[in-house]
């Protein structure tokens, strides 16, 4: 998650070297750029992908997701969070690595127009705001075991399951680059695992020692599947298995696997008993996100907010109002309404 951030941050600003430094917007003290601009536009296209939208509205809706993002900032600045420097350097070692070494790490920040500097304070405010989340605002979103039964009992469609399989794993992984050798190789520690677990050997200790899936903290354990979610090539060879046997030795793009079913169950509804943590971390997220709304509203309402770019002021003024549809009995949806992002909307269990 973190070298993604910094790659998007990178890739982002990249399309705005030459205008990277100009102050596009003024919230309280806080100065946002064009380059800050430029990543929220990006971030708001991506989730609006698919999703009829005019450059104004993606616009309108970036300048919005920036001022929320300062605010947020703001509050946990106000909390008194703050980063570890030792980890914001961590942080940024791991992108120089991820891109290659010091010389197309410094290009790339070069072709963004930012510093290193620049880079490390950006990556030093999403640890800040991440932390606030994480410690102040989880606290605030409690959650009992009685709201989780009651979203439960109150929605029993969202726990019907078809028929499902549960499954460990243990997976080899083979580089797409390997020689015939090397794949050779890695396929007999795959056959030699799946003897061990033949022969009688706790499948989940054989995992935790042999897999390179991060699945081997848990024994190889991957939970509930149905048919079909698994790639072509696995599925077809692991859904006819029954409880307790294992698969052969199987190949995917990813390397050699070895299944174990745990179990089989017929179509039906997962129990509350194994449904509850998903229940209670769903009701969690939208408990969170719904504080962080009330946050942000409370804050702007008493914010100084200035715009310092034409298209940035044209974007805090209110959306012209929309023209009625043909036939339509009641107005019509205004387009920023029907262009609305949801990325941030947490998903149903």
């Amino acid at each position: 998650m973190r070298n993604l951030w910094l790659s998007t941050f990178i890739a982002a600003t990249a399309a705005s070297t030459a205008l990277a430094s100009v102050a596009v917007l003024r919230v309280n003290d806080t100065v946002l750029t064009d380059a800050d601009l430029a990543m929220a536009k990006r971030a708001v296209s991506m989730q609006m992908r698919g999703m009829p939208a005019t450059s104004a509205v993606v616009t309108r809706h970036a300048v919005d997701q920036l001022i929320g993002k300062t605010l947020i900032l703001q509050a946990a600045r106000d909390a008194k969070i703050t980063a570890d420097p030792k980890e914001v350097a961590a942080a940024i070692d791991a992108q120089r690595k991820q891109l290659g070494g010091q010389e197309p790490f410094a290009k790339a920040l070069a072709a963004a127009g930012i510093t290193e500097q620049e880079l490390a304070q950006k990556e030093a405010e999403r640890m800040i705001v991440q932390k606030y989340v994480e410690t102040d605002l989880t606290k605030r979103a409690t959650v009992t075991e009685a709201d989780a039964k009651q979203f439960y009992d109150s929605n029993p469609k969202e726990f019907e399951h078809p028929e499902q399989m549960k499954l460990r794993m243990l997976l080899v992984k083979v580089n797409p680059q390997a020689d015939p050798k090397e794949d050779a190789t890695l396929k007999a520690r795959a056959e030699d695992a799946r003897k061990r677990v033949a022969g009688g050997e706790d499948f989940a200790k054989v995992a935790a020692e042999i897999s390179d899936d991060p699945s081997k903290s848990s024994g190889g354990e991957i939970g509930w599947v149905r048919q079909g979610l698994m790639l072509p090539e696995l599925d077809a060879a692991v859904w006819p298995l029954k409880a307790g046997e294992i698969s052969p030795v199987l190949r995917s793009k990813y390397g050699y696997h070895v299944f174990k079913v745990e179990e089989r169950r017929p179509a039906g509804i997962t129990p509350f008993s194994e449904a509850k943590p998903m229940v209670m971390n769903y009701l969690q997220s939208r408990r969170v996100d719904d504080t962080l709304q009330t946050i942000i509203a409370e804050r702007r309402a008493k914010a100084k907010i200035e715009a310092l770019d034409p298209e940035v002021k044209a974007a805090l003024e209110p959306p012209p109002a929309p023209a009625p549809h043909a036939g339509a009995t009641g107005p019509g949806a205004a387009p920023d309404a029907a262009a609305k992002p949801t990325a941030n909307v947490p998903k149903k269990p």
